[in-house]
């Protein structure tokens, strides 16, 4: 198996497109969501001498005033960013298969060949992601109760920070079963890709029994997990630091940040591909035609004129 984290850069490198286009329609998204806010924003800040305050610099009190101003709607501003989150989350689901099968047969695509697999797929992917939130879910729900906890041992625990490194311990462990599951429905996404597999709950059975066997693939989703954490951190971290008005240095940084995460998700999908691309595809026997048995039949016999005799003839 050649599923190592090398390999599948190499697959995201030779198919780089898939994240430009990603990031062209986050990027377009993200900018429709935000004209409400730059207009309800402009009618405020266009009058008033603190608009300084935000202008050159970031102060966070005169924020905080200006959004508790009565003509400013704060309600009318995320039905915008809510409406944005979910066409962007249905377009990545709606071309994931198109995604795979550009990743599983490591080659270009035309653009009808890219949306026609990715149609063919689609309901199957929206099944599949639905699936997904149900471990998901019992994640989140479980790093809710160990932050609860960890809460209580640091009221009554005698060691001062028993409760921060049961919230840390608790995290990290919860964050690694968050990547096992993520490679679970991403093997079960290119299997299905792959043997054009619609008995999904199958599917997500063989799947999981073979993520419990890919101890290789899930270092690999470590390390890009890792890489994607990296990124963030660092990127987040400059952007603190950076002059407030150096606005176009902070818009550059962030879009990097964002394509670097854009990038790790593709990543992640490229190791899975690579994964089962390399696995022995279903054993699928041909139908055997069955030929009935010829049964030898006697041939009825032929009648033959028999001459009369002079008896017969009288």
């Amino acid at each position: 198996m050649n599923g190592s984290v090398r390999s599948s850069a190499g697959l995201v490198w030779r198919h780089q497109r898939l994240v430009w286009w990603i990031f062209v329609v986050n990027l377009v998204l993200a900018w429709l969501s935000s004209l409400p806010t730059r207009m309800t924003l402009r009618s405020v800040l266009d009058r008033s001498m603190e608009s300084a305050k935000l202008v050159n610099g970031f102060d966070l009190s005169t924020l905080l005033l200006m959004l508790e101003r009565p003509d400013i709607s704060t309600r009318g501003l995320v039905p915008a960013a809510i409406m944005a989150s979910v066409i962007f989350l249905t377009y990545l689901v709606f071309i994931d298969g198109g995604v795979f099968t550009v990743l599983l047969d490591d080659r270009k695509l035309s653009r009808a060949e890219f949306f026609e697999n990715a149609g063919l797929f689609f309901w199957r992917m929206v099944r599949l992601t639905l699936s997904s939130l149900v471990p998901f879910g019992l994640l989140a729900a479980a790093y809710s109760g160990m932050t609860n906890y960890a809460d209580k041992l640091a009221d009554n625990a005698s060691p001062d920070r028993l409760g921060f490194f049961v919230n840390v311990a608790s995290a990290l462990v919860i964050a690694v079963a968050a990547l096992f599951v993520r490679m679970w429905f991403d093997l079960t996404q290119a299997r299905v890709v792959r043997d054009n597999e619609r008995r999904l709950a199958a599917a997500l059975l063989r799947s999981l029994k073979l993520a419990f066997h890919s101890g290789r693939l899930f270092a690999s989703y470590i390390g890009i997990g890792l890489f994607a954490a990296a990124t963030f951190s660092i990127g987040a971290g400059t952007w603190v630091f950076l002059p407030h008005r150096a606005m176009g240095a902070s818009f550059v940084l962030l879009e990097l940040v964002t394509i670097a995460q854009i990038a790790s998700r593709i990543w992640l999908k490229a190791a899975s591909a690579r994964w089962v691309a390399l696995l022995p595809g279903e054993a699928i026997l041909p139908m055997v035609p069955v030929i009935p048995a010829l049964v030898e039949e006697t041939p009825a016999p032929v009648p033959v004129d028999v001459p009369p005799t002079p008896e017969t003839a009288n």
